[in-house]
């Protein structure tokens, strides 16, 4: 098997937090003409460029005008939020570690090359990381062929065979399939049904899903290996700053695991967070109109032992209160990433990975940069900093 010498990463869903927002526009652009935006069609087109997409749309809702008209209705309103675009999730820390350590890196997307400057117009930075970008609007064919997998390959020098492909989308995936690469899956779609089984010793094709970026570990793939964990936790650039109101939940964490967990507004965390965001992750936390700040270790997602339909975030607060605190706002400075989400087999099993996540958090945020945090402006109040 030949060694890795490249990687080449999609952009929409692998890079940036783009989808969310392109989702939001898509249903409503969809509910105009009379229909509901289903998973099957959400499935059908992301990944492809925006035409196709919008054909796939089409096509799978029997949408009755042209493709072209609702890429039309849809591009004002994306065009204004383009440059509002965050990056996902271990996709700064990856992509700054590759550049350290000399790896061409390059970028296959569906994106125009006149779109992509308005998408990186908030990450600037990072573009001088690319050795080169191979766009949607200066390949034949789009996704999934593989054109633009196979251009990035050609203009950083290298065989397909040389070269892992970073992919969230299953017409990304199959692309790179196509093109000849191996192929690092990192699912924006919950139904990983969707994408090929990972074989993780073929020369060629999917070798890898991953709940996210802060999981790929680049010494399987022949790459250097990360040197920023601290107690098996890593480390998050940019931090999260999230708030929201306390609002009641399932009951579950006190009366089933003797774990007195939080539960935040859906609503108020809107947009805060990638669609694809889940795992346990660590940090500091504060409430209402205290002064106190306390360790925390949280929960994003849908617990797959109580498969939750919607996506929650549950921190756990290390420290005894008194008395409940719902309806006061509670921030959240989030630092460090443990662990993907896991099921069990028993509630034994779950409780028991919870105080162990709680020792982790306990002992990582000892150390910097996780310390530092805590005197951080956003948790700690002051006549400055009012809620």
């Amino acid at each position: 098997m030949n060694s890795v010498k490249g990687v080449i990463f999609d952009l929409d869903g692998t890079l940036l937090d783009t989808e969310s927002f392109v989702i939001e526009a898509v249903k409503d652009v969809v509910e105009s003409h009379g229909k509901s935006l289903t998973p099957e069609a959400i499935q059908a087109s992301t990944g492809r460029r925006p035409l196709e997409a919008w054909q796939a749309v089409k096509d799978v809702l029997d949408i009755g005008c042209s493709a072209q008209q609702l890429l039309d209705e849809s591009e004002p309103v994306l065009t204004e939020r383009w440059h509002t675009a965050k990056l996902m999730p271990g996709a700064h820390r990856l992509l700054w570690h590759l550049h350290r350590h000399s790896i061409p890196v390059a970028l296959a997307t569906s994106t125009s090359r006149a779109t992509f400057g308005a998408k990186m117009a908030g990450h600037g930075n990072l573009q001088s990381i690319f050795a080169c970008v191979s766009c949607g609007d200066e390949v034949q064919n789009g996704k999934p062929a593989p054109d633009c997998f196979r251009e990035a390959a050609k203009k950083l020098g290298l065989e397909a065979t040389q070269c892992l492909a970073i992919e969230d989308a299953p017409a990304g995936v199959e692309s790179a399939v196509a093109a000849g690469m191996r192929v690092a899956v990192v699912p924006s779609l919950r139904d990983h049904q969707a994408y090929p089984k990972p074989l993780p010793d073929a020369p060629a094709g999917c070798c890898s899903v991953l709940p996210s970026l802060l999981d790929f570990k680049p010494e399987q793939y022949g790459l250097p290996a990360f040197e920023d964990m601290i107690h098996g936790v890593v480390p998050l650039e940019p931090v999260w700053r999230l708030k929201g109101k306390v609002v009641k939940g399932f009951g579950r964490g006190s009366k089933e695991l003797g774990i007195p967990t939080a539960n935040l507004d859906a609503a108020s965390l809107q947009g805060a967070l990638a669609e694809a965001v889940t795992g346990i992750y660590l940090g500091w936390a504060s409430i209402g109109q205290s002064k106190q700040v306390y360790k925390m270790v949280m929960s994003i997602g849908f617990n797959p032992y109580y498969n939750n339909t919607e996506k929650t975030v549950e921190p756990w607060l290390l420290h005894t209160f008194e008395q409940d605190f719902y309806d006061q706002e509670l921030r959240l400075l989030v630092c460090g990433y443990i662990r993907p989400e896991a099921n069990f087999d028993s509630l034994d099993a779950l409780v028991k990975r919870i105080h162990e996540d709680a020792a982790v958090t306990e002992a990582a945020l000892k150390h910097d940069p996780f310390t530092s945090y805590e005197s951080d402006s956003f948790v700690v109040m002051s006549s400055n900093n009012p809620v």
